[in-house]
């Protein structure tokens, strides 16, 4: 099937006719590689019907170029088989004599065509012209001498790429032609066609893909759809990425056969071509194939007349230059790519193109093959790529320099690479490397690269190996500056690691204390350091909510917001500021971050900061904003493809605030580090305790509860803000009528809360005893909840307690409406949505009330009498130590109370005692 061939097709039976009237022809068949020349020469016999037309055919080819006389042995062949079944005597004498005596004996080609029978046209046809031999192509030019006035047109085809020599025979041949057809690139439609031909379809997609992959081209297009339909592809949308990417092997086969007939310098252009690619420098190109300007210009334009543009090129199809660059010899390309890497490093190209070419071989041969390596792995990094900066590393190992101190530090570089996205691998890398350093200095250099919240630290004994290497340092004595800030750095990673070993514990506490009550914080060091150690005092409730505000607060006012401080303990810090509801500062540093991070390929960065950004969250009670940084799938198995152990332990609790236990335990046990890790067990079992209590099972939840106090208790942590677990035992001993026991566990955890002294952990600490307390103690335990609460930044706990108070018995009905009422708008903006519908329950519960004033509570006629005075919503806050918002939310309380419209309608004498 013949597409897109019409014009030329009706020219070429113009000249039969012509012919079978007795005027001759000779007609040129030109295209590029591919193009059809030889499907066109076969179609010529059926061009004129109504004409008896004699084919005589022949078909040189490169290896019988040198055998004299062999394309007219073939015309003379075809011209016996013609005779033989015409039983022409004079033409069968004319063969028998073109074959018969020596060559000078031959009777000329004209002969046999003059004794061809019949009174039609004879058609010569000659495929591949450029390999003729010297001497058919003398007798084709007598033959063609007198044409013109003879039945016969010469039908010839030869390869655009063929420049033949001035003053030869080829070219004088090629000269004389009367007609020239140039066959051209197939259409959209042609290409439709075929496709629906081979397959038995057409999507839209598919074809485009088939035309971009064959360019339209009939040899590779015909290549191609054989290969699809040899491995079952159907022209549907979504094998048409399949397309783009299927080679052939035999199209291979035939295009290696074609550059080996080409002269060394056309080869090696092509071979460059390949390697370089379509963007490829032409100074580069020209030294990998050994030649000069001059003689690159006469091969590039020599591929060009075969049909060979520049891989990439539009029009000629990606297929092609695949083709032909898995036809190169595989030595030959290992070699050709070592070379193209240093050309390209040395000529000032980027280097990652030049790893690039690295990165495609197996063995590294090119000088210098590592360092081009780590600077393209550098340059990874710097555009937010480890994993690209990983593979480069990865392939640097295999060169066989790559040995001792060279071999660390790649190890090093891949490792900070990984830390984002492989961090098990990036810990055994660094491990691997620190034996090869052959100074303390630099073991210190490699391990601090590694930050301690992606590690537990049982892992490979880190913790005790950053003890050791900090010891080492600090032995060195002197003015090494240098060595004096790693020994801070390692330091801090070993207690940020050991903040779970008791025998840890009191050697940071102590050290927390020898810095004074004003640490320093100037420098890199100091400042991971100081965020190790307010994370122990944190921990272990050995500082204050306001002491951790105080030390924590220059740590982020001096520390860049770098999305790289996931790799050291200072989110440890940016906790422990969200738990003594510090956020302001901390609010705009994350924030900051987020914009240095933009669409970074930052695995592990990006989760750390998510992670941060759901412990603020979680602060102010916003639970959905938290569960949205964190879980933003809303599945476990996503999520925890992303998790280190630090984010998994913030995902559980977050997901336990928006009152998913069943999600939390599939974090926690997905991520299996509650077997090392004593607080992600405690997790784990307080997770368990509240599936238990949802499901009544109250002794269940009783003994996970308190193995899960048990569990922080073995490690010194006593902080009620990182897991309050005596609150929940005492409701589950309430459940079991156990009084007393009860109250303990609660009282516990209100002593513990106000050791600490964040609002939001003594009032929900107050609502748990509050709960627990019988009669009307208990309902003041609970107003007291409520009262703290206010001065919290956390409106989730403040609704809550609300919640509690409104639903006790014996509450006044119109203080309990509206404690539920203020409890179920603050559920609305938290996010909260089953404590909305737990509270609109318990209003359909309760009985209506009669309309009279409201009472204002104690907060809300302070913030009152202040703003009546003419203090601004700023000034007031500053006055009270409270947050803007919580003013707001205290006036928009006091208006609705009142009902007035605004504070011009406060009344002077408000909040008067």
């Amino acid at each position: 099937m013949l597409l897109e061939r019409e014009t030329e097709l009706a020219l070429a039976a113009s000249c039969l006719r012509r012919a079978a009237a007795g005027q001759g022809s000779l007609l040129l068949v030109e295209g590029p590689l591919g193009a059809g020349r030889s499907s066109f020469l076969e179609a010529l016999p059926q061009q004129a019907p109504g004409e008896r037309i004699t084919v005589l055919r022949a078909q040189a080819s490169r290896s019988e170029r040198w055998l004299a006389f062999g394309v007219v042995d073939q015309l003379v062949e075809s011209a016996a088989c013609v005779t033989a079944t015409a039983g022409s005597g004079k033409a069968r004498r004319a063969c028998d004599d073109a074959h018969r005596g020596p060559v000078g004996d031959r009777v000329p080609l004209s002969a046999v065509l003059t004794g061809v029978p019949g009174d039609g046209a004879v058609l010569v046809l000659v495929d591949d012209l450029q390999w003729c031999d010297t001497e058919s192509l003398a007798e084709l030019s007598k033959g063609l001498a007198g044409r013109h006035g003879r039945r016969a047109v010469f039908a010839l085809s030869l390869p655009s790429g063929v420049v033949p020599a001035a003053g030869s025979a080829l070219s004088a041949l090629v000269g004389a032609a009367d007609r020239r057809i140039r066959l051209g690139a197939l259409g959209p439609e042609s290409v439709r066609r075929s496709v629906e031909a081979a397959l038995g379809g057409a999507d839209a997609e598919f074809v485009a893909a088939v035309r971009t992959r064959s360019a339209g081209n009939p040899l590779l297009l015909r290549s191609l759809l054989d290969e699809a339909y040899s491995r079952g592809l159907r022209p549907r949308a979504q094998d048409a990425e399949v397309v783009r990417t299927l080679r052939s092997e035999i199209l291979c086969q035939y295009l290696s056969a074609f550059l080996r007939s080409q002269p060394g310098p056309v080869r090696r252009t092509a071979h460059a071509l390949c390697v370089l690619g379509g963007d490829a420098d032409q100074r580069v190109a020209a030294l990998l194939a050994d030649l000069d300007a001059a003689g690159y210009a006469e091969a590039v334009g020599t591929l060009h007349r075969w049909g060979l543009g520049r891989p990439g090129d539009e029009g000629h199809g990606t297929l092609l230059w695949d083709a032909l660059a898995d036809g190169i010899p595989a030595d030959e390309l290992t070699v050709m790519r070592n070379r193209a890497a240093v050309l390209l490093h040395r000529t000032g190209h980027s280097v990652e193109a030049a790893a690039g070419q690295l990165m495609s071989v197996h063995t590294l041969r090119a000088p210098g093959a590592v360092r081009i390596l780590r600077a393209a792995a550098d340059r990874a990094l710097a555009r937010g790529a480890p994993r690209d900066a990983a593979r480069y590393l990865r392939q640097a190992l295999l060169d066989a320099s790559c040995t001792g101190l060279l071999r660390a530090r790649v190890l090093t570089d891949l490792a900070v690479a990984e830390r984002q996205f492989a961090t098990v691998a990036a810990l055994r890398h660094v491990v691997e490397a620190l034996p090869l350093f052959d100074s303390a200095l630099d073991r210190a250099a490699a391990a601090v690269q590694l930050g301690p919240l992606l590690y537990q630290p049982s892992e490979s004994g880190i913790a005790a190996l950053t003890g050791d290497l900090a010891a080492q340092l600090r032995t060195r004595g002197g003015d090494d500056a240098a060595a004096a800030e790693l020994a801070l750095r390692l330091e801090a990673r070993h207690y940020a690691l050991g903040a779970q070993d008791p025998a840890v514990l009191p050697a940071a506490l102590r050290r927390l204390d020898e810095l004074g009550p004003r640490p320093p914080a100037g420098t890199v060091g100091e400042r991971e350091l100081l965020a190790a150690l307010i994370h122990v005092a944190f921990v272990t409730n050995n500082a204050s909510a306001e002491r951790v505000a105080d030390l924590g607060a220059p740590l982020l006012a001096l520390e860049p917001p770098d999305p790289r401080h996931a790799h050291t303990p200072l989110p440890l810090a940016v906790n422990a500021l969200a738990a003594a509801e510090h956020t302001a500062e901390t609010v705009r540093w994350l924030d900051a971050v987020g914009r240095r991070i933009g669409h970074r390929d930052t695995d592990a960065e990006t989760a750390v900061l998510r992670a941060e950004r759901a412990l603020v969250a979680l602060s102010h009670g916003r639970i959905a904003e938290a569960r949205r940084a964190v879980v933003p799938t809303g599945t476990a198995e996503e999520a925890q493809a992303r998790a280190s152990a630090l984010c998994t332990a913030v995902q559980a609790i977050v997901t336990l605030h928006s009152d998913e236990p069943e999600l939390a335990e599939r974090l926690l046990t997905g991520n299996l580090s509650h077997h090392q890790d004593q607080y992600h067990a405690a997790l784990l079992h307080m997770t368990r305790g509240l599936l238990a209590a949802r499901h009544r099972h109250d002794l269940i939840a009783l003994h996970h509860f308190r193995t899960a106090g048990e569990r922080l208790e073995r490690i010194g942590w006593s902080n009620p803000a990182v897991l309050p677990w005596s609150s929940r035992a005492a409701l589950m001993h309430h459940r079991l009528g156990e009084q007393d026991r009860a109250l303990a566990a609660a009282r516990l955890e209100v002593e513990q809360a106000r050791t600490w002294g964040a609002p939001s952990v003594e009032g929900r600490a107050l609502v748990a005893l509050g709960r627990v307390t019988p009669g009307r103690r208990g309902t003041e335990l609970l107003a007291e909840a409520v009262s703290v609460l206010e001065r919290s930044t956390n409106a989730h706990e403040l609704c809550r307690a609300l919640y509690a108070y409104g639903s006790r018995e014996g509450v006044d009905g119109r203080r309990a409406a509206d404690a539920l009422e203020r409890a179920r708008e603050l559920s609305v903006v938290t996010g909260a949505d089953w404590v909305t519908r737990q509270i609109r329950e318990q209003i359909g519960r309760r009985p209506a009330v009669t309309e009279q004033r409201l009472e204002l509570t104690p907060s809300e006629a302070r913030v009152a009498r202040l703003a009546a005075a003419g203090l601004h919503n700023a000034d007031i806050a500053r006055e009270l130590q409270v947050s803007r918002r919580m003013i707001e939310r205290y006036l928009t309380n006091a208006y609705r109370k009142l009902d007035i419209s605004g504070r011009h309608a406060l009344p002077p004498d408000i909040g008067a005692e």
